[in-house]
């Protein structure tokens, strides 16, 4: 940082080389020396992999979600059921 006569303090930032073009005959290559190949979808990769198990554990999956999202709602029903009932006798 560089201070000025006015006491204002300016930062100083090093100078880049902005005008990098690289070289036509520059291909893309891996580092083993054979050429590059495009990487599959993400999706696709994924549909691979979880694809057989996916069907066995969806049905425990979706019993547990039920239960925890049936407890997560209780109190909160249980608390709507006693905001009408206090606002029926007010």
């Amino acid at each position: 940082m560089r201070q000025t006569t006015h006491g204002v303090v300016t930062r100083v930032f090093p100078l880049t080389d902005y005008n990098y073009r690289p070289r036509a005959e520059a291909e893309a290559s891996s580092l083993a020396g054979q050429p590059a190949t495009k990487a599959p979808a993400f999706h696709k990769l994924s549909s691979k992999f979880f694809g057989a198990e996916t069907s066995r554990d969806y049905v425990a999956e979706l019993l547990f979600f039920i239960l925890i999202t049936g407890i997560a709602a209780w109190p909160v029903v249980s608390m709507l059921i006693a905001v009408i009932r206090m606002i029926r006798n007010y």
